[in-house]
């Protein structure tokens, strides 16, 4: 299946590459895909999470030695992990660009774009990766306060992540102008002197040009988004830097205000009325604050607090619409499934395989059931969860569909599936084949142990019976040892997936190591890089 067509290039970037770097391609874009995909930066069942940091460290260095440009553009791919895009833009800004096939706009616009894709605590996360690596050049300074300052969230960042922001506004400005600051802008702007007034103008108006919409109190009709001035920011700032004095930024006040006034909490994050109750309010509970803040929880929050909202009483809606299907199978496992549940898995579903360019008759799908899809304690049930969503994608896609646990049970679409016991995935295969699949599916961790290479020496022997029906494998687990993810047979190849919209990634892995050119034209084609590329 083509992913783009070569020829709309206007030439073949891998023109730029030498031979060595053309041979080298292929097996390290494999690897990175394989951690890009997979790797969380936790634990597995079978791998350590320092196992896994190491293995996904080397992954990222090897691509990266060959060719920095291609390495920034698959960063850019659908279905690459918070936590590979965190490693990468680290590792640009500790290095200097010296040429490439694309210009260094390219780059700059890469790193913005990795960056805001991030989630804000995943972003602060790595700004402080930034201070902790003592990164700190022009680009580093830019690239955080730009992001910062111009934040549209900023008052609801400032309250939610103080020390966090301030660690990072620190970082960048470093301690003697961050002490500056802080003086000056307790200052009306027409108390400050023109000295004091440039150091504010170059240090923070600058950055909050992109200011967007701030959420201001209406007396009247509740929250309503109203431009913010960069008096505003300057605001956010001082409170960040420890000063609450005079602040009248509706949050930033009722964070004030709620240390001595419970009520006033109620414009502020949870977690962050938490610390003021077990600090200001011992004889309030934490049921009383999710009650009085559940109005502030975000979208991830609102899912993942159901069952303490449950025990505490408090009724907290969640729309499934909004969540991906990974995620709401995690959740059914935890709370249990539930008509909605079921419904809204159902809707993605269809609606991903209706993109897809591939329908097929029928389909068989191989579940892998075994305990280790339970994976890992600081993960649990995600790759279990992962399976049984692609379950369902893939059964979309075809007229008939016939779905099987590796040990024989029927698997139908939008049900759980409980993983137990070892891992024996030749005879479900034998069983899909005998009903006459346009293709088979296997969806497993890749640890086969009942017995190992079972499932490699049955589709050998039914491949010299005559039956050529196509075997593909999606694994959700990066296994350290390999540097990727394992395959279950020489002849399968085993494709890397961390979410059912993001298939396209392992078919991007077949294709650059069957054909560089076009895969790494596939690549630039799917990141939108074609436009940076020169003309012929």
């Amino acid at each position: 299946m083509d992913l783009i067509k070569t020829a709309s290039l206007p030439l073949r970037p891998t023109d730029a590459l030498s031979d060595s770097q053309r041979e080298l391609l292929p097996l390290a874009f494999g690897s990175f895909l394989d951690s890009v995909a997979t790797a969380t930066g936790r634990g597995t069942f079978y791998n350590s999470r320092e196992e896994q940091a190491a293995a996904v460290e080397a992954a990222h260095r090897d691509l990266f030695g060959i060719d920095r440009d291609v390495y920034t553009a698959a960063l850019m791919l659908p279905g690459v992990t918070d936590y590979s895009r965190q490693i990468g833009v680290r590792r640009l800004l500790q290095t200097t660009r010296d040429g490439g096939i694309l210009p260094a706009e390219f780059e700059a616009a890469a790193m913005t774009h990795l960056v805001r894709g991030l989630p804000t605590q995943r972003m602060l996360k790595l700004f402080g990766m930034l201070r902790r690596d003592r990164v700190n050049n022009a680009r580093t300074r830019r690239l955080i306060l730009s992001e910062i300052l111009s934040a549209d969230g900023l008052e609801f960042w400032a309250v939610k992540y103080r020390e966090k922001l301030r660690v990072a506004l620190t970082h960048a400005w470093g301690r003697r102008t961050t002490s500056i600051l802080r003086s000056v802008l307790a200052k009306s702007a027409d108390e400050r002197t023109e000295k004091e007034s440039q150091i504010v103008r170059q240090n923070v108006t600058r950055f909050a040009s992109g200011i967007g919409i701030l959420p201001v109190k209406s007396q009247t009709s509740g929250w309503k988004p109203k431009p913010q001035s960069v008096a505003g920011v300057e605001q956010c700032v001082r409170f960040v830097l420890g000063d609450e004095d005079g602040v009248t930024l509706n949050r930033l006040a009722a964070y004030r205000d709620a240390k001595s006034n419970f009520d006033r909490g109620a414009v502020l994050p949870p977690e962050t009325m938490e610390g003021l109750r077990s600090r200001y309010h011992r004889d309030r509970t934490n049921a009383e604050v999710l009650a009085l803040t559940k109005s502030q929880l975000t979208i991830g929050q609102k899912i993942a607090v159901q069952r303490k909202a449950e025990q505490s009483g408090v009724e907290v809606e969640f729309d499934p619409a909004k969540y991906d299907a990974v995620r709401l199978y995690v959740y059914a496992f935890e709370m249990g499934m539930t008509d909605e549940i079921r419904q809204a898995l159902r809707d993605k579903a269809e609606a991903a395989a209706a993109r897809l360019p591939v329908a097929f008759e029928r389909v068989g799908v191989l579940i892998d059931s075994s305990q280790s899809m339970i994976g890992h304690d600081t993960q649990a049930r995600r790759p279990i969860a992962t399976a049984l969503a692609l379950r369902d994608l893939l059964s979309a896609t075809a007229d008939d569909a016939v779905a099987i646990t590796s040990d024989g049970r029927p698997c139908e679409s939008y049900e759980l599936v409980q993983p137990s016991g070892d891992t024996s995935l030749a005879a479900g295969l034998v069983q899909l084949l005998k009903s006459a699949p346009d293709v088979v599916f296997v969806l497993s961790d890749g640890y086969e142990n009942a017995p190992a290479g079972r499932f490699g020496e049955t589709v050998a022997a039914v491949r010299r019976i005559g039956v050529q029906t196509p075997i593909h494998q999606f694994t959700p687990v990066f296994a350290a040892e390999s540097q990727g993810v394992r395959t279950l047979s020489d002849s399968v190849v085993a494709m890397p997936v961390s979410k059912p919209e993001a298939i396209g990634l392992g078919l991007l892995k077949a294709l650059i190591e069957s054909d560089v050119d076009r895969g790494v034209a596939a690549l630039f084609g799917m990141t939108k890089v074609a436009g940076y590329l020169p003309a012929a």
